[in-house]
């Protein structure tokens, strides 16, 4: 997580203080006021990150920006999880004003309308946004993209959110590292009613340079007198902070637990964060970020008996009502409503994307290929629009699976939809080795309804950790499947719900 977009304030940082230290603060500290760690002040700043890790979780408000066009979050950080939910205001906020929830690579936002003095109302809002986010998220409006960190021009929030991701580890610094890095003791405060130490350090912890080997291209043979193998010395480990992600100023108690930090992000855009570990209350996830936490283990053989009957349960229900939220690349936050017919079997659905309500699409899929087209004008409208009955009969364009994806392969929404086609079967699957392949994640609920959530690992996800697997299958007692889950491409997930209904016959797949 090389947090490059983190600049450093402390110019003389960069360049081994010649030219003198400016600190991460607004408000520049006197040169001759700081001076290296001490030995205690470096196994401090080393151990940080553990602390944060093992705390968990703690509350949080920053401010990003000057005033007068800053940006203000409120909420909470969930370490333990890699999670973070905050409310999002202030004259800076835009078009950022509402809810946004965050794990590693991927930022979800729910727009809301500020205040009257805030201005004026954000299109498309959810309603106003209030102080703090409410401890259960919204299930709705959630608007899912790839975080900007990684980039060439990335912003300064998700700048703020990799570094506030980064500050977590299950392993400390490497004291030596820190003690000969450009790390400073700036000086001792009190916050929050605590006495802090004020320790100007790494956004990233140091990491120590392999050694290497003698001689070009080879690894020097093991002696058999059992000296060491020569080795010449491998590149010196960089001093400089701005090697280490940028320089971030960090107040730290005697427990050395983080109270506040301050940094520079992306477009020289100061921040200021700080945290209450009084306040930990349990993160939930949106449904787009994985919903609640899973804990992988193999299935029973009553549950491998039960998913080997599910495909067969879902025929003999004839088919089912189906809703579709898939957040995918590039920004489109598509759903849609309408039917699958295990009979045929053929899925039929009124497509939508978020940002463009306008202009709805249609979508066909069997086992043969992809129809789409544009849906009619006369078409009704409304979120869960179902789609126009019988089908149109012209304006289909057919692409046959094989032609359909991209250079980085198959689309989510072509692997969610080609799974719930084929999710019906006359006969059984094997249960032995749904056994053997098979994970149960979790317990939960679609609405009154209980299931429990599993992955069926695809022949290409065999061998990979529990829990992994793009596709989670969520079934009721009675072994219907009610909801395909899939992990999409930028890391959100994708959910298509099926409720047991009466299904239209659906007419046959144009032919290409």
């Amino acid at each position: 997580m090389a947090l490059a977009t983190l600049l450093c304030l402390a110019a003389g940082a960069a360049v081994g203080l010649a030219g003198g230290l400016r600190s991460c603060a607004p408000t520049a500290t006197p040169v001759d006021q700081t001076r290296p760690l001490s030995t205690a002040e470096a196994q401090r700043l080393a151990t940080m990150r553990v602390h944060n890790y093992r705390d968990a979780r703690a509350g949080l408000r920053a401010t990003l920006g000057r005033p007068g066009s800053e940006l203000r979050l409120t909420g909470w950080v969930d370490w333990g999880r890699t999670l973070a939910y905050f409310a999002v205001s202030g004259p800076g906020a835009q078009q950022q004003y509402g809810l946004l929830q965050a794990v590693p690579g991927v930022i979800a936002t729910r727009a809301a309308a500020p205040t009257p003095q805030a201005g004026a109302a954000t299109p498309q809002a959810a309603g106003p946004a209030p102080a703090t986010p409410p401890p259960a998220p919204p299930r709705d409006a959630w608007r899912v993209r790839p975080a900007s960190a990684g980039t060439p021009h990335p912003g300064p929030l998700d700048s703020f959110i990799a570094l506030l991701f980064a500050i977590a580890h299950t392993r400390p610094d490497p004291v030596d590292l820190l003690a000969r890095s450009d790390a400073r003791w700036l000086g001792r405060e009190r916050t929050g009613g605590a006495a802090v130490d004020v320790l100007l350090g790494p956004a990233v912890p140091p990491q120590a340079a392999p050694a290497t080997p003698a001689g070009p291209g080879r690894q020097a043979a093991p002696p058999s007198t059992g000296t060491p193998a020569h080795r010449t010395p491998g590149p010196t480990p960089p001093t400089s902070l701005a090697a280490m992600g940028g320089a971030v100023r960090y107040w730290l108690d005697g427990d050395a637990r983080l109270h506040r930090l301050e940094a520079l992000l992306a477009d020289d855009i100061p921040v200021t964060a700080d945290f209450d570990r009084t306040q930990r209350p349990t993160l939930t996830a949106i449904a787009a970020l994985g919903g609640r936490p899973v804990t992988p283990r193999a299935v029973t053989t009553a549950e491998a008996r039960l998913l080997a009957r599910m495909r067969q349960r879902n025929l003999g229900n004839g088919g089912a009502r189906v809703a579709l939220a898939v957040p995918t690349v590039p920004d489109a936050n598509l759903r849609g409503t309408g039917w699958v017919d295990w009979r045929e079997p053929t899925l039929y659905l009124r497509l939508r994307d978020l940002d463009r309500p306008a202009e709805p699409a249609l979508l066909r899929a069997a086992q043969a290929g992809v129809a789409l087209r544009p849906a009619p004008q006369k078409a009704p409208t409304g979120n869960d629009a179902m789609p126009p009955l019988p089908p149109p009969a012209g304006g289909w364009t057919v692409v046959p699976w094989e032609r359909r994806g991209d250079a980085r392969g198959g689309l989510d929404l072509d692997l969610l939809v080609n799974e719930a086609v084929s999710m019906g079967s006359p006969s059984p699957d094997d249960a032995q080795a749904l056994r053997r392949s098979a994970a149960w994640l979790r317990s939960d609920r679609i609405g009154s309804t209980s299931v429990a959530v599993f992955e069926i690992p695809k022949p290409a996800e065999k061998g990979g950790a529990r829990g992994s697997a793009r596709l989670r299958y969520w079934v009721d007692r009675s072994g219907l499947l009610r909801r395909l889950e899939l992990r999409t491409r930028t890391g959100a997930f994708a959910q298509l719900d099926l409720t047991p209904a009466e299904v239209p016959r659906l007419r046959a797949l144009p032919a290409p």
